[in-house]
């Protein structure tokens, strides 16, 4: 059965580490062991950016289920840090959570003719859009799943270091979009996520490993 270009498979690569890769090993049978095979693939509902679908499984011991999938394209979260070792962050209104977030810069990837934008560069066009600068560095620092349980969303998590604001042929957040920005040290934005200030998953994880890695550099 043909798979969307929005679907992708969790990493199992090795990382040399001893104990972690037999934690890769260990979910590389899980693979096989726990396998459900789709069957057959049936779509509800075909949104802006994202398809609704039923699809019916099958396990090894020849078991059925179903299961409900939103198909995403994924997206990109960007961590802004400033000469200072403030985060740029923008406050925008969520209808489903019926109030204001404060969050991480981010967007989905877009696609054109069944071709799906790659990370890096949505992550450039992001930054610009919410924030209005630009970076002159843009460092993949990892990616996560925002609900394997029912998405295929897969964010990919980037630091976005020497800013500058962007002047000529800037690009604006799409009309829809109303966003506030503010600047927040990086060492407060885990004060706001460890005291449940910010909510957003992605900007939870994103700060919380952007976080690790300043930490381990000493900043």
């Amino acid at each position: 059965m043909p798979e969307s270009p929005a679907r992708r498979r969790p990493n199992r690569d090795f990382t040399g580490n001893h104990r972690l890769d037999s934690i890769v090993d260990e979910l590389r049978k899980a693979d096989a062991a726990l396998e459900e095979r789709v069957v057959e693939r049936r779509p509800l509902h075909t949104g802006h950016y994202m398809v609704f679908e039923a699809d019916r499984i099958t396990r090894g011991d020849g078991s059925e289920s179903s299961r409900d999938i939103v198909v995403h394209p994924g997206a990109v979260v960007v961590a802004p840090l400033d000469a200072d070792g403030k985060l740029l962050l923008v406050t925008q209104y969520r209808v489903p959570c019926g109030g204001a977030m404060l969050e991480l810069p981010a967007g989905t990837l877009e696609t054109h003719d069944g071709v799906v934008e790659g990370p890096l560069v949505a992550a450039h066009r992001e930054l610009e859009e919410e924030t209005g600068y630009r970076a002159g560095t843009m460092e993949r620092v990892g990616g996560f799943w925002s609900a394997p349980g029912f998405s295929t969303e897969y964010l990919t998590l980037y630091l976005a270091a020497d800013l500058h604001p962007a002047i000529e042929g800037r690009l604006y957040p799409d009309a829809d979009e109303n966003l506030q920005l503010s600047r927040l040290h990086w060492r407060d934005a885990v004060e706001a996520v460890e005291s449940g200030v910010i909510e957003d998953a992605k900007s939870i994880a994103g700060i919380l490993l952007l976080a690790r890695r300043l930490e381990a550099k000493g900043r």
